[in-house]
């Protein structure tokens, strides 16, 4: 348990500071991540009950809490590279760190639910279109 605790710390934090970076407004960028972190735990948990492998949530929520750290650790540098200058060869370093942690999230997927490549990747996508996109969606409504 506390592995997980501060692999939910570090992944706040560094979200945080994604997301400040692109806002601009500390209270919005904190509101987003706590939407997008607690529609990240009702994801998880609606998938490992529907699967009712629900048993197994905090391994599976560290499991890609721990991806999305380590991926952020190199989306970090690309953004910081990306602010000073907005060469193409960031944008495309970018998309190849979103289809790596895709991939990291859909492989997690696939051996916690026992389900197939395509359905691994299928749900890894509505994942992050939820996670995300969810978050963004909401921060915009209540703000």
């Amino acid at each position: 348990m506390g592995f997980f605790k501060q692999n939910l710390l570090f992944y706040f934090i560094v979200e945080y500071f994604m997301q400040a970076n692109m806002t601009d407004d500390p209270f919005e960028s904190f509101t987003e991540v706590t939407i997008e972190t607690l529609l990240t735990f009702l994801f998880i948990g609606f998938i490992l009950s529907l699967n009712k492998t629900f048993y197994a949530f905090i391994q599976v929520t560290t499991a890609i809490l721990v991806c999305a750290n380590i991926v952020s650790l190199f989306v970090i540098p690309v953004l910081i590279w990306l602010t000073i200058n907005e060469y193409l060869l960031s944008y495309y370093f970018l998309g190849l760190l979103f289809i790596w942690e895709l991939a990291l999230i859909a492989y997690i997927f696939r051996k916690s639910l026992s389900i197939n490549l395509a359905a691994s990747l299928a749900l890894s996508a509505l994942y992050f279109t939820i996670a995300y996109l969810g978050a963004f969606a909401i921060g915009q409504v209540l703000i």
